[in-house]
């Protein structure tokens, strides 16, 4: 789900990264790329760590996002990420971060109706990563839950 909202948004985030912030288009490009390598690994991470709570909060969230400490975490990740693969400075990629992950948080929230629980996000989850991330995401959620779906 995230692979397919970020070719989605790819063309917009491509043309206002290169307005904003003078990136060329490829260095735009490249920063998508970037940007759902460093979303899919830093969700990926939490889910195998359990946290299913943090993000969901995250996307549930609506108002106030930048205070929330899973958003913040993601934006550090994103900013680093963009630093070093882009080679751009610190500075200039955490406003770039800034600028797009909100976006992203918003489309991924947006995408249904309602909040989003621990089934959605194990289904986002896993057309965004393969079968394996799913996998670990779902037999962490049937532990959490006694075994029910067992």
């Amino acid at each position: 789900m995230i692979s397919s909202l970020l070719d989605q948004l790819s063309p917009e985030l491509i043309s206002e990264m290169t307005q904003k912030f003078g990136l060329e288009k490829s260095k735009a490009a490249e920063a998508v790329d970037t940007t759902k390598d460093s979303l899919l690994g830093s969700l990926t991470k939490e889910v195998s760590g359990g946290n299913f709570d943090g993000i969901l909060g995250m996307l549930n969230q609506g108002s106030g996002l930048t205070q929330n400490p899973m958003f913040k975490s993601l934006l550090g990740n994103l900013s680093g990420s963009f630093a070093s693969r882009l080679g751009i400075s610190p500075e200039i990629a955490l406003s770039i971060a800034s600028f797009v992950l909100p976006k992203i948080i918003a489309a991924v929230s947006n995408s249904k109706d309602g909040n989003m629980d621990k089934t959605d996000l194990i289904k986002m989850l896993g057309q965004s990563s393969g079968k394996a991330i799913a996998d670990k995401a779902s037999d962490l959620l049937k532990g959490g839950l006694g075994g029910l779906f067992k």
